[in-house]
C-alpha cells in the first residue's frame, strides 16, 4: 500500500511523544512539548553554513536542510509534522540569531510540508514551485487513500500552511554576503520539484528527486522526465555535496546510482511488456520484482515500495499512468 510509509511514521511519531495522532475536534490544543532533535533527525554540516537534517529511523519520514547566509537564514523542507518541525527550528536558534526568512517546499508530498505552519508563523515565507499550491491538499488526500482517508490526515490537510512566494521556472533567494540561493524547476518525482543549489558551498538540496539507496515512491512520477534530470545534473562539479529527500548525505556516483535503478526499472518494465511468454499483469509484475531483487533488495523501502514501482512502471510504458494535471501559470493583468 502505498501511503504504509507515511502512516506508520505518524504512529512512530505520537507513539515516540506519547501522543495522540491528531487533536481532537473542539478540544483545546495542548502547549507544544520540547522535544530533542535526537528523536527526529541527525543535523549535519555539510558546507559553511549549510546543514543537512537526515531522518532518524522514519520519525521525521523526510529529510530537511539549513543555509545560513550573512543576513539570514533559509530551510528547505519541513518534515511529516510540526514535531519534527519544532525540533529543526531550535536547532536552527541554537545554531544563529539570524532572522528566518525562508521556507523552501522541494514539492508538495506531505513529508515534506507537514511542519510549514511553525517556519511560518516563525517569520518564514514559504516558497515553492507554483504546482505545489494547487496540488498540496488534493494530490496529498490521494497519496493518503483518496476516499479512504483518515478524518485525522483529511483535519491535517485542511490546516496545512501553503506557500505564499510562488516561481515558475527559477527564481534566486539572497541570504546576504554572496550566499544566493538558485532555485530551479525540475521534473521526475512529481511535475512541481524544486532543485536548489548553494553555489559557493557547492551543496545542491534535491528534495525527492534524489533517494540515496532507497526506493523512491513514484505516485507522481514520471520515469522519463526523471531519467532526463538527473542527466543534466552530471554536469555538477565532482565533489558536489547531494543532500536528498530520503537516505544520508551522498555525491554523484549514489546519484548514478539512483539513476540506474531508474533506468533499470524502466527497462525491466518495457522488456516485460514484450514478452510474449508473460500470459497477465501478475507474471509481468512478478518478473520485474524479481530482477530487480538481487541489486536492489537491500535497499530501504524495497520491501514496501518495490512492488507499487513495477506496477507504476508498467503503467507508464503501455501510458495508462496517471500523474497529477499540472496547473497554468496566472495570465498577466491586462496593461492599463
Amino acid at each position: 500500500m502505498r501511503q504504509a510509509l507515511l502512516l506508520a511514521a505518524l504512529a512512530a511519531t505520537a507513539a515516540l511523544l506519547g501522543a495522540p495522532a491528531a487533536q481532537a475536534q473542539g478540544s483545546a490544543p495542548a502547549a507544544p512539548a520540547a522535544v530533542a532533535p535526537a528523536a527526529f533527525f541527525e543535523l549535519r554540516q555539510v558546507g559553511q553554513g549549510v546543514y543537512a537534517a537526515i531522518d532518524l529511523n522514519g520519525r521525521a519520514v523526510g529529510n530537511a536542510g539549513v543555509i545560513i547566509g550573512r543576513d539570514a537564514v533559509a530551510v528547505v523542507d519541513s518534515f511529516i509534522n510540526e514535531d519534527a518541525a519544532r525540533a529543526l527550528l531550535a536547532e536552527i536558534r541554537r545554531l544563529t540569531p539570524l532572522p528566518l526568512r525562508y521556507l523552501i517546499n522541494t514539492h508538495h508530498h506531505i513529508d515534506h510540508i507537514g511542519g510549514n505552519r511553525v517556519f511560518a508563523e516563525a517569520g518564514a515565507a514559504v516558497v515553492a514551485q507554483r504546482q505545489v499550491a494547487g496540488w498540496l491538499r488534493s494530490e496529498n488526500e490521494r497519496l493518503l487513500g483518496g476516499a479512504a482517508i483518515s478524518p485525522e490526515w483529511r483535519a491535517r490537510l485542511s490546516g496545512l500552511q501553503a506557500p505564499q512566494l510562488l516561481f515558475d521556472d527559477r527564481l534566486v533567494l539572497d541570504l546576504g554576503g554572496g550566499r544566493r540561493l538558485q532555485l530551479q524547476h525540475l521534473q521526475g518525482h512529481t511535475g512541481g520539484d524544486t532543485a536548489i543549489w548553494v553555489e559557493d558551498a557547492g551543496v545542491l538540496f534535491m528534495g525527492d528527486l534524489m533517494w540515496r539507496a532507497s526506493v523512491p515512491n513514484l505516485i507522481d512520477a514520471q520515469l522519463w522526465r526523471w531519467i532526463a534530470t538527473l542527466d543534466a545534473l552530471q554536469s555538477l562539479p565532482a565533489a558536489t555535496v547531494v543532500v536528498p529527500g530520503h537516505g544520508s548525505v551522498a555525491g554523484l556516483a549514489d546519484l548514478r546510482e539512483f539513476r540506474a535503478y531508474l533506468v533499470e526499472l524502466r527497462r525491466l518494465a518495457e522488456a516485460a511488456l514484450q514478452d510474449k511468454s508473460l500470459a497477465d499483469a501478475a507474471q509481468r509484475e512478478r518478473q520485474v520484482l524479481e530482477a530487480l531483487t538481487p541489486r536492489y533488495g537491500a535497499w530501504a523501502f524495497f520491501k514496501s515500495l518495490a512492488a507499487a514501482n513495477v506496477r507504476d512502471a508498467l503503467a507508464e510504458a503501455e501510458h495508462r499512468k496517471r500523474v497529477p494535471e499540472a496547473l497554468p501559470a496566472p495570465r498577466p493583468l491586462p496593461q492599463p
